[in-house]
C-alpha cells in the first residue's frame, strides 16, 4: 500500500510543480515571442496547480478506499484542466511547435487516463479488510508507476524543442523558487 501511496503522492507533485512555474516576478520583459507564449504556458497551468491534499488515512478501509478514490478523481479532473488552459494557449511561435505540443497534450492525456482507470478500478473492488485494500492497492501500483514519473507538459515542451526549453527557461514566470 506504500508504494501506491508513494505513487499518487509523485502523481500528485507532478500536477502541483508540472509547469515548472512558481514565481510571479513579472518584471523581466519577454525576449519574444516564444517567452511570452511560454510564460503564458506557465501562467494558465499554474490554474490548476493549486494545493493538492493527500487522501486522509483511516483506519477503515472502506472509508481509506473512498478517500483514496477521490484524490485520484480530483489529481484527473486538474489533469484535464490543465489540457485545457494548454489548449488555449495555442500554438507555440517555433518551428515544429505544434508537434511539441500534440506531444505534451499526449503525455497529458494518457496520464490522465491511467489515473482515471486506477480510479474507477478501486472504486469498483470490494474491501472487507486491511489486507483486500492492500492487494488491490499493489495491483494499482503497477499500472500507475508510468504516471509517477510524468513530470508535466512544460517538462514534454522544454524537451522536445531547443527553442521551446530556451523559452521556457527566460520566461519569468517559468522560474522556479530554489528552496
Amino acid at each position: 500500500m506504500k508504494r501506491l501511496i508513494i505513487t499518487l503522492t509523485l502523481a500528485a507533485t507532478a500536477v502541483a510543480s508540472v509547469a515548472g512555474c512558481g514565481s510571479d516576478d513579472k518584471k523581466a520583459a519577454p525576449k519574444g515571442p516564444e517567452v511570452a507564449w511560454a510564460a503564458k504556458v506557465c501562467d494558465t497551468v499554474n490554474q490548476s496547480t493549486a494545493k493538492l491534499a493527500l487522501p486522509a488515512v483511516s483506519s477503515d478501509v472502506k472509508v481509506y478506499r473512498k478517500n483514496i478514490v477521490t484524490f485520484l478523481d480530483d489529481v484527473a479532473s486538474r489533469l484535464k484542466s490543465m489540457e485545457a488552459n494548454l489548449q488555449g494557449v495555442g500554438s507555440p511561435p517555433v518551428e515544429g511547435g505544434q508537434a511539441s505540443v500534440d506531444k505534451a497534450l499526449a503525455n497529458l492525456r494518457a496520464t490522465r487516463t491511467s489515473l482515471e482507470q486506477a480510479r474507477v478500478r478501486l472504486a469498483k473492488v470490494k474491501v472487507e479488510n486491511k489486507g483486500a485494500l492492500q492487494a488491490e492497492m499493489q495491483k494499482l501500483s503497477k499500472v500507475m508507476a508510468k504516471s509517477a514519473t510524468y513530470h508535466g507538459p512544460a517538462d514534454d515542451l522544454k524537451a522536445s524543442n531547443p527553442k521551446l526549453g530556451a523559452a521556457f527557461n527566460d520566461a519569468a514566470s517559468c522560474k522556479t523558487t530554489k528552496s
